[in-house]
């Protein structure tokens, strides 16, 4: 008789196993409960959250370099589409056009930052197709950030830097990453035109 009883016990705790793994119910959300912080809006920029690197105009993103001690706080400060060029010996080629990208750059790092701020800034449009930056242009929303950047650990600077894309193109993100471009963690913002 305990064998039955034993096998009964076996089967309603393998079943009750199997009920608890298939339970596709999501647990409540904090927010909706109002048991917890609050949901981020889908729209508001990550302030630094190691691997989720985005934002969008105005947000702030941390970065890292390569080497210990790299990193700066990057915010999009502004974003310009199409962006006028403050030389008239210098517009965009027929069939371009400019945009522009905003910056402040803070060295949160303990590291000194020296790098070419446009080498490590990039624009891809709705295609994928990812432009760097024009590092002769100039426009009139504002000065330069410059080809050659040096910052002391907890200094900051802000500037602007252009691209030339199609005339027709449409911009969707704006990139920074430093150790000009080729570090692994860039930051990433979504703009619209």
């Amino acid at each position: 008789m305990r064998r039955p009883l034993a096998a009964v016990a076996v089967v309603l705790a393998v079943a009750a196993t199997a009920t608890a793994c298939n339970d596709n119910t999501k647990p409540a959300d904090p927010a909706a409960t109002g048991k917890g912080p609050a949901a981020q809006a889908p729209s508001a920029p990550a302030q630094g959250q190691g691997d989720g690197k985005s934002g969008a105009v105005g947000g702030k993103v941390t970065v890292k370099g390569n080497k210990p001690g790299e990193q700066l706080d990057v915010t999009l400060k502004n974003w310009a589409d199409p962006a006028k060029s403050d030389n008239k010996y210098t517009p965009p080629k027929p069939g371009k056009k400019y945009v522009a990208a905003e910056f402040e750059i803070v060295n949160t790092g303990t590291a000194p930052y020296a790098d070419s701020p446009q080498n490590s800034a990039s624009v891809i449009d709705a295609q994928g197709q990812k432009t760097n930056a024009s590092t002769l242009a100039s426009v009139a929303e504002g000065a330069s950030l410059g080809a050659d950047l040096k910052l002391a650990a907890g200094q900051k600077t802000t500037g602007w830097i252009v691209f030339t894309v199609p005339e027709n193109d449409t911009v969707k993100t704006v990139q920074f990453a430093m150790n000009s471009g080729l570090a692994s963690q860039p930051g990433q913002w979504a703009v619209k035109k």
